[in-house]
């Protein structure tokens, strides 16, 4: 180029174009107006630059690092699994949704499973090898629940290593259902990774993020009352001479993904390296690329009006899921929250994974975000609370003196009311609830019960619940 045109220009500070702003703005405040603030607080500025990253350079060695490379020539950079979800109330019919799912774009399947299945008709002609599944167990010791699976895929002429995927079981979260003492909980996780350490690519449990997102809590009291629980588990595992290296090996992260887009990205990003981190407080090598993360989308922000808007929402659930870094993708059918899923549902839900990867190319590049100046910021504050607020659970006597006091129920039970309210007071938008309503549209179900007095133990209760119940009992 002849003409350097651009060293006309000289560099510009970022309190430069703040200057610019207030003066654009004529007198306007510029936080007001210009700085947002997340469902937990987290203020977040209109432009980052250069110079905000000056503080996260630790964040490049997070950067590419997924999964490990794969050993199979010629395959995208970027891989993440499509599951299907089967729930104990499927069983009967099973094998034949199971079958048309993996032909039709899935590789990975969720199963719901009691100890009671026959896993000859339930599994017969799906070959495990080729795909992941992991398993949710229904009440009861976890270990005789996960018994009948191991002994059939014994019985097949399949390598331990060939078992891939995991259990979805955390039986921390699982005590906001049923009563339990931490002695049981760390003997059953014991009993669990023992019976799983000869499948080195199955995972015996996980840190259950989502059941808080389930409730209604914030980015950050996901990762604080996730991460609290872990340490909790962690102590009393040491105490009883489980190795922590052996549940770092054996754990995964499980994250609901909700729809403030690119917080739900930076959660993800930061649930990663917090755990690595944890990893090296407990003097435990973790690699990030050998993270496993499972995501699904979330059920909280689904509303029962305008349901096809929520194929919308889970499209933008997904895309966070997979840019935060997820490993393991199950999008939701859009219409569960009504009844359960038909057909359509069905293929709708695989198909945003599908499209998302063979038309979008989400899976051309292996970590897109790494480097954004947005995200690293947000990734950086997520991390900064987080350690925050987990040094003051601990200081307060830890996760488990916490939930026999109530402290962890009331405090999400508090956030889950305030942002139900802001849907009431039309202080936040919800496409086909509080905005751009179908008006000839009903509420397509009734509330027992005020969303106030329901269980928080239940986790009963969805954003929009009480917005319809208002619309109904207006109409």
């Amino acid at each position: 180029m002849e003409n350097k045109l651009f060293e006309e220009f000289g560099p510009v500070t970022k309190e430069q174009w703040i200057q610019q702003a207030i003066a654009d703005l004529k007198g306007k405040d510029f936080t007001t107006h210009l700085v947002s603030k997340t469902a937990g607080g987290l203020e977040i500025m209109p432009f980052y630059t250069e110079e905000d990253l000056e503080t996260l350079a630790f964040l490049e060695a997070y950067h590419n690092k997924i999964h490990p490379p794969s050993e199979i020539p010629g395959l995208s950079p970027r891989i993440w699994s499509n599951v299907f979800h089967v729930g104990i109330e499927d069983q009967n019919k099973g094998n034949a949704l199971i079958l048309d799912a993996l032909q039709n774009g899935c590789d990975a399947l969720v199963l719901e499973v009691s100890g009671k299945e026959d896993f000859n008709q339930l599994l017969k002609g799906v070959e495990l090898p080729y795909i992941q599944i992991f398993l949710v167990l229904s009440s009861g010791s976890p270990s005789v629940v996960l018994a009948p699976f191991l002994d059939w895929f014994g019985r097949k002429d399949w390598g331990s290593d060939q078992l891939q995927g995991g259990v979805l079981w955390d039986g921390m979260t699982r005590l906001f259902h049923e009563e339990s003492e931490m002695e049981v909980i760390s003997q059953e996780l014991a009993m669990l990774i023992d019976k799983l350490e000869p499948f080195p690519a199955f995972k015996a449990c996980c840190i259950d993020f989502s059941c808080y997102h389930e409730a209604g809590a914030t980015a950050i009291q996901e990762l604080k009352f996730g991460f609290a629980s872990i340490v909790e588990l962690l102590d009393h595992l040491g105490k009883a001479g489980v190795p922590a290296q052996k549940v770092f090996e054996k754990a995964m992260l499980r994250f609901s993904v909700g729809s403030d887009y690119f917080e739900e990205i930076s959660k993800i990003r930061a649930g990663r390296i917090f755990f690595q981190s944890l990893g090296e407080l407990y003097q435990v090598e973790v690699l990030p690329e050998n993270i496993q993360v499972f995501c699904q989308t979330s059920n909280w922000t689904k509303s029962r009006m305008d349901v096809y808007t929520n194929m919308l929402r889970n499209t933008t659930e997904a895309m966070s899921a997979i840019l935060g870094g997820c490993n393991v993708l199950w999008v939701r059918p859009h219409d569960e929250v009504l009844s359960g899923p038909d057909s359509f549902s069905r293929r709708m839900a695989r198909n945003i994974s599908n499209i998302l990867r063979e038309e979008s190319y989400l899976d051309k590049v292996l970590d897109p975000v790494a480097g954004s100046y947005f995200i690293e910021n947000l990734t950086g504050i997520l991390l900064d609370r987080t350690k925050e607020s987990l040094e003051n659970v601990e200081a307060s006597g830890g996760w488990w003196k916490l939930y026999k006091d109530q402290l962890i129920q009331e405090e999400v039970k508090s956030t889950r009311k305030k942002r139900q309210s802001d849907i009431l007071e039309l202080q936040k938008s919800k496409i086909g609830a509080n905005k751009y309503q179908l008006k000839e549209e009903k509420a397509k179900f009734t509330l027992s019960e005020k969303v106030e007095e329901l269980p928080w133990q239940l986790f009963a209760g969805r954003e929009t619940d009480l917005l319809e119940s208002k619309n109904e009992t207006v109409a």
